[in-house]
């Protein structure tokens, strides 16, 4: 298979039936750094710009319509615009009322009260985005620890924030490097880079640093990382260490918060971390965040805090916007009444995906793997990640395999497979995505049956 050849072939393709797209792209790269505000929105040769999403779809500006695996990020696990969630805001702003307003406002103690009783936490704060979560996180478990240095998991991604730019995606020398200028000198010494599922290389980071370490942020289901799920063995060891050595366990739910349950995965694993972040999701379509922890912790926020502890965890201007409070908790509650329709529903679709992918690439004489397994935590998992592997092996199981160019051919899964499934009439991201409520049986098989015309292509090609 001449990849450079297909590439260009696909590019070609892809302009040709995306004029508007490229045009408003052109435009819009002379005000903004190509054309948009998030980079993984703008790949190669150029975004299609959204004229309308409903449910499982979206359609651009050219008029292509796409069935959608990328979901806003996957926080949108009913699909696009749920019209229950619509009607709500509807209503809201009818009667005067939805923009930001300054005061705290009484849906936010209902909405914190609901997630709370879906954690393992006793106080929450609200945020806009996962990245300041994170980062108030950090901040928080260094003024209770007074401590420095910062563990993370290679190939764990916890948003643009300073004490987490390091080991995410860039596998030249490993995950050893800091990935964003800009930052702090010393920034680079200050984060310690552990290998996820690695009970042993955990135990020994823990061994040389632990006596200096605030804290371990972990993603229990990495996303970024390649939509791998931490054995039950290794997040239990980590609560442990981080016991042993006086370490805060922050767990990173931003992505897993909501996806596979109506909850947080550490209920799955029966693991109480000292800090849990939250995102996505629990917004219903809104820009909304959430830091819960220890009352010990989340203490050093509040303004009776002793000076020399007290954390800036102030949320922004727009923290507990109103109209995200109500969208969030009708979604949660939503989601939560309708537990037992929505997950095994969605999980068995994941499933049907990861196995019959495998085998139609397997049958043309190409190794992929599939990723999103929830092994035995998370049993109704919608996610799907594809892996074009260089070397023949039984399972993807860490982020140095999804990342490091010698294992996975990253060009094949994240630009050609991409448009070629663009080309199909799928968007996908990271080889597939994930699957919503929205998604009907005849979407997934579609989706299927294109797969099986690509790879049939790429054999014969």
């Amino acid at each position: 298979m001449d990849k450079k050849t297909l590439l260009q072939d696909l590019i070609s393709a892809y302009t040709h039936t995306h004029k508007k797209s490229e045009a408003f792209f052109r435009r819009a790269s002379q005000f903004q750094i190509r054309g948009g505000s998030h980079n993984l929105r703008l790949f190669e040769p150029f975004p299609f710009y959204d004229a309308h999403c409903q449910g499982s779809s979206v359609t651009d500006i050219d008029g292509n319509t796409y069935v959608d695996f990328w979901q806003g990020h996957f926080a949108n696990i009913l699909g696009h615009n749920p019209p229950f969630v619509l009607e709500v805001l509807r209503n809201y702003y009818k009667q005067g009322d939805g923009l930001a307003t300054g005061f705290p406002g009484v849906l936010q103690s209902e909405l914190a009260e609901f997630l709370l009783s879906r954690l393992s936490a006793d106080k929450i704060r609200f945020s806009t985005s996962g990245t300041l979560v994170t980062m108030y996180a950090v901040m928080l478990a260094k003024a209770k620890t007074n401590r420095d240095l910062v563990m993370k998991v290679g190939g764990g991604w916890h948003g643009s924030q300073p004490y987490t730019l390091k080991g995410i995606s860039i596998y030249e020398k490993g995950f050893t490097e800091v990935e964003s200028a800009g930052l702090p000198s010393g920034m680079d010494k200050m984060i310690l880079i552990t290998r996820f599922n690695d009970e042993g290389d955990l135990a020994e980071k823990f061994r040389t640093y632990g006596e200096r370490t605030a804290c371990l942020i972990l993603e229990p289901f990495v996303g970024a990382g390649g939509f791998i799920f931490g054995r039950k063995n290794y997040i239990r060891k980590a609560r442990q260490l981080c016991d042993q050595y006086g370490a805060v366990l922050i767990l990173d739910e931003v992505v897993s918060g909501f996806r596979f349950h109506a909850g947080a995965l550490q209920n799955l694993y029966d693991v109480q971390p000292d800090i849990t972040v939250l995102g996505k999701a629990i917004g219903g379509g809104m820009p909304l965040s959430a830091v819960a922890g220890k009352d010990e912790i989340m203490s050093l926020c509040g303004p009776e805090a002793k000076k020399e502890v007290k954390v800036k965890v102030e949320g922004g201007t727009f923290s507990a916007h109103p109209a995200s409070m109500l969208a969030g908790l009708t979604y949660i509650k939503y989601l939560t009444e309708h537990e037992e329709d929505i997950y095994p529903r969605i999980g068995h679709l994941g499933e049907r995906v990861r196995r019959e992918i495998e085998n139609i690439f397997a049958s043309h004489g190409f190794n992929v793997r599939c990723t999103g397994d929830g092994n035995s935590v998370a049993k109704n998992s919608s996610a799907v990640g594809v892996h074009f592997l260089h070397d023949r092996c039984e399972r993807v199981e860490s982020p140095e395999q999804v990342w490091n160019p010698d294992v996975c051919d990253i060009e094949l899964r994240e630009k050609i497979f991409k448009l070629a499934m663009l080309q199909e009439g799928f968007n996908v991201f990271h080889g597939y995505g994930s699957i919503s409520g929205a998604h009907t049986g005849e979407e997934i098989q579609s989706s299927l049956d294109a797969v099986e015309r690509i790879a049939k292509k790429w054999k014969e090609s």
